[in-house]
Order: C-alpha cells, then structure tokens, then sequence
C-alpha cells in the first residue's frame, strides 16, 4: 500500500509538472579578462556578458487537434546581461541588463536602471529614458523632443503614447520584443 501511495504521488508530480508551456532557451556566457596599467600596478577586471534568448514552442493553430502539426516561431526575447568585475574578489560588482526591441525594421536596446530604463538605438545612440510611475503600471518618457507614457502589453511589446503638437493628434508607437535565433 505505501508503495502504491509513493507511486501515485510521484504521477501526480509528474502531471501537474508537463501542462507548463514548452519554451526554447539559449543561453550563452561569455568571460573576457581586461589587463590595466593603474599607478604602476597591473590592474585586472574581468567582464561577463550573458546573452538569454527565449522563444515560445508553438505549433500552427490551424492545424489543432492534429498529430504533425508544422511548428510556427514566435517572436524571440533576447536579454543580455553585463557584468563587471574591478577587483580580485569572486563577485561581480555591476550589472546591466539590456533588453532588444524592433521598430520599423531598426533595433532598439532597453537598458534597466534603478527606477526605470534607458533607451537607444543600435549604435549606442541614446534616445531618452523611462522612469517607473507611482502607479507602477505606466512609464513616464521623456524621448528626443517629445514626452508621453509607455507601458507594456499582454505580448511583451513596449506601447509609447504622445501627443504630437504639429499635427494634433495623440501617437502610438509599439516596440516589438522580437529578435532571431
């Protein structure tokens, strides 16, 4: 009898554990060790960038109920962490994490700070920042000549809201979390 009760157990963990959403995960790390000559003394500080990509497994839903079902890929979240090291010791001291989005063909990079995030584009050009409401639903922007709100949508795009004085009209712009394999 208790074997039987470990055993339905077990099965029950095992249940419960499958009905989770399959997703792809890559992730890569990469550790580059940079010699400095500071005072005199050779100063050395290591850097790690980590790049995560994730992409959800999903077949066509034309095809539901189906054995072979041809798989669709959706969009791909790709984060990229930066971490320094300015000391001996074995932890790092700083960390960036920079997200990438898509807009209109161009990449944006999403890089987190204390109270919100800076953007820029592909070359490092920054473009303004996003700081983090009291409501912590929406983020106040403030982008080249303009300022709006922002906030995230049921898909993980970024949504910039503005009113643009020249044609009076209210704009929306969406940055597509997308990136590829």
């Amino acid at each position: 009898m208790k074997y039987l009760i470990y055993t339905f157990s077990l099965l029950m963990v095992a249940g419960a554990y499958a009905q989770n959403k399959p997703v792809d995960k890559v992730e890569e790390t990469k550790v580059k060790t940079i010699k400095t000559v500071e005072d005199g003394k050779v100063v050395e500080n290591k850097v790690k960038v980590t790049t995560k990509k994730e992409q959800e497994v999903m077949t066509d839903p034309n095809y539901k109920g189906t054995i072979d079902a041809p798989r669709v890929f959706p969009k791909v979240k790709v984060t990229k962490t930066v971490s320094v090291d300015n000391d001996n010791d074995p932890f790092y001291e700083s960390k960036d994490k920079i997200i990438y989005y898509t807009k209109d063909k161009n990449t944006f990079k999403f890089k987190a700070e204390d109270k919100g995030f800076m953007m820029a584009d592909e070359n490092d050009v920054m473009l303004g920042s996003a700081i983090l409401s009291l409501n912590k639903q929406y983020y106040i922007l403030d982008i080249n000549n303009y300022s709006g709100i922002g906030y995230f949508n049921s898909e993980g795009n970024f949504v910039v809201e503005y009113y643009n004085s020249d044609t009076k009209t209210l704009v929306n712009e969406e940055f597509k979390n997308s990136a590829k394999f």
